[in-house]
């Protein structure tokens, strides 16, 4: 299991930072964001008390789809009208079609287009500043973000392993810890307090009280997300969202965390004046 974990991490790492960096591969993060958004979408209508019909998911995925393109091209000026225009289809498409549960079935779709596709469309955002721009600071920005993101997962993850002796949550998920919690919190500040006196775009970019709250808000609020896509997975018995080579189970199980992180980073960027991210 660990074995795989790292191997996926280096092929996504590696896929990563050539989409971020090479011109020659500037689709790779674009495709590897509209990848993740569609198969998490998939998993995430597993959750559903009834599971919607294939008709409903690719309703979801078009407007996933969408969505991503309006934030590459537009920066989610069309956001709205997308999710209206998804909830109308959605609607009106189980009354047509006489559903029992249409509904519950047209709330999975929008439910899981803002849940999963809008983080990542924000990340695609951010990317896109950087490349009409011609600098690299979207780039940096994203870095720092996901692996923010994941050093807490990883803190959290070996001193669980090693010193967990308190249940965090037992009824959603037995095998998180405060030992692993506190773990995270610490990895995560050491990361960007090093990333801080070391990588000179980071430096450039954030100043010692922006480093220290980005680092405790991802190690705290990451976790909420792993926590809420495990409540998710055990109100609809299901141990793993889905299936992959990567050791970690599904595509959520990949980006839960992220999914929680990026919206309030994103909501800092906008709003600070000291960073010209997004749509605010």
């Amino acid at each position: 299991m660990l074995i795989a974990r790292v191997i996926s991490a280096i092929i996504f790492f590696a896929f990563f930072f050539l989409g971020l960096f090479n011109p020659l591969f500037v689709w790779a993060l674009p495709l590897l964001l509209a990848v993740a958004a569609l198969s998490a979408l998939k998993e995430f209508a597993h959750f559903a008390p009834q599971r919607p019909r294939p008709s409903f998911v690719w309703l979801a995925y078009g407007a996933a789809l969408l969505m991503l393109a309006d934030a590459y091209y537009y920066e989610l000026d069309h956001a709205l009208a997308i999710l209206g225009l998804l909830t109308v289809i959605s609607l009106g498409w189980g009354t047509l079609s006489l559903e029992r549960d249409s509904t519950s079935m047209a709330g999975v779709c929008l439910i899981g287009t803002l849940y999963v596709t809008l983080p990542l469309a924000l990340i695609t955002i951010i990317w896109r500043t950087a490349v009409q721009s011609n600098n690299q600071d979207g780039q940096h920005y994203i870095i720092f973000l996901v692996l923010g993101t994941q050093a807490s997962d990883v803190g959290a993850y070996f001193i669980g392993r090693l010193l967990g002796r308190h249940k965090m949550a037992p009824r959603i998920s037995p095998g998180k810890s405060w030992e692993g919690f506190a773990g995270g919190v610490a990895f995560t500040l050491l990361l960007a307090v090093l990333a801080k006196l070391f990588w000179n775009n980071i430096d450039r970019l954030f100043g010692w009280y922006e480093i220290v709250g980005f680092a405790l808000v991802f190690s705290m609020v990451g976790p909420v997300g792993d926590l809420a896509e495990s409540w998710l997975k055990r109100t609809a018995g299901i141990k793993d969202s889905g299936r992959t080579f990567t050791g970690h189970g599904g595509v959520l199980d990949i980006i839960d965390s992220l999914l929680f992180t990026t919206i309030i980073y994103y909501i800092y960027l906008g709003l600070s004046p000291r960073h010209e991210i997004g749509i605010f």
